[in-house]
């Protein structure tokens, strides 16, 4: 077969933009830092770096929602300590009360501190997480407790001291979860139904019946049964406060787990596309003497005038 110059020329000018582009590969890299900046450059390697990518956003995404789970708890424990002191005031003065040494002066300031604590129970129970109601169940758009026309204390609407209506013993059931990793989903609310109780021994009833007997001058045995419906109230809130703290501990431990999952993963997608810079410099003074090498050869196939063709 007859090599033509036009062939030569040809095959010469396909190495040397080959060439090129290697120069412009190694160019990019540097410049990028990946070593994989498309498909083409390693399809294997390239999946593999979409996988680590998407186990990095799905695990992240589940860190968020660790995040914000555990922001409610710390919201929810606070103002169930919170409860917790108000009755710890209660109990104090229900001991106090009952001693048989107080008078009907005293009697009536302590109804008055009751009257506040009573009233406090309801701000705590509308306690809010961000602009989300923290005790209302589903509900985390409407304050959940509030006080109808008779003082009786109602939930979501429910009148908290009939524990017998079904609609009452439905919603004491709902509460907030939180997607926290893969199948796993973890209710991180607490039911202000579930905090408060239910029927006449709810807080919120105790601590009025507590003023109410305060109020009409009771007598020292009728004051001391409150101590016991104090106490039984407070030792519901600490296992609440139990339950939190459950919760917590372990949304802590996945989160921890998270964490580590992020390293592994950024380790191991960096090992995949991230470029060795002084690899990627040496790779590139390669193409370059490379490159112009060919453009040495180049100046000997090219023809340069018709001159040379007539010599």
């Amino acid at each position: 077969m007859r090599v033509t110059n036009s062939m030569l020329l040809s095959n010469y000018l396909k190495n040397l933009n080959r060439n090129l582009d290697s120069v412009g590969d190694m160019q990019q890299q540097m410049a990028t830092g990946k070593r994989i900046n498309k498909i083409s450059d390693d399809p294997i390697g390239a999946i593999s770096v979409m996988q680590m990518r998407a186990k990095l956003y799905k695990t992240e995404q589940y860190s968020k929602n660790v995040d914000k789970a555990l922001s409610w708890l710390d919201e929810t424990e606070s103002s169930v300590l919170e409860l917790n002191e108000v009755l710890k005031s209660a109990y104090d003065t229900a001991v106090a009360q009952s001693s048989g040494t107080m008078n009907a002066q005293s009697k009536a300031a302590a109804a008055e501190l009751i009257k506040q604590l009573r009233d406090h129970v309801v701000s705590i129970g509308n306690s809010k997480s961000g602009d989300k109601y923290i005790f209302g169940g589903y509900n985390v758009t409407n304050a959940p407790f509030e006080v109808d026309a008779s003082g009786n204390i109602l939930y979501n609407g429910i009148d908290l001291t009939n524990d017998s209506d079904p609609a009452l013993i439905a919603m004491a059931e709902d509460s907030v979860s939180y997607s926290v990793g893969f199948n796993i989903t973890l209710d991180i609310s607490i039911n202000g139904a579930k905090l408060f109780g239910t029927g006449e021994n709810n807080i919120y009833t105790i601590l009025d019946d507590f003023y109410q007997a305060l109020e009409s001058d009771a007598s020292t045995d009728e004051l001391g049964v409150f101590i016991t419906k104090i106490q039984n109230a407070q030792s519901s809130v600490l296992a609440v406060d139990s339950e939190i703290g459950g919760k917590t501990n372990r949304l802590e431990l996945i989160q921890s787990r998270f964490e580590d999952d992020v390293l592994t993963y950024t380790e191991r997608k960096s090992k995949l596309e991230d470029v060795d810079e002084a690899e990627a410099i040496m790779n590139y003074k390669m193409a370059e003497t490379v490159y112009e090498a060919s453009l040495q050869i180049g100046s000997q196939i090219v023809q340069l005038s018709l001159v040379d063709f007539l010599k």
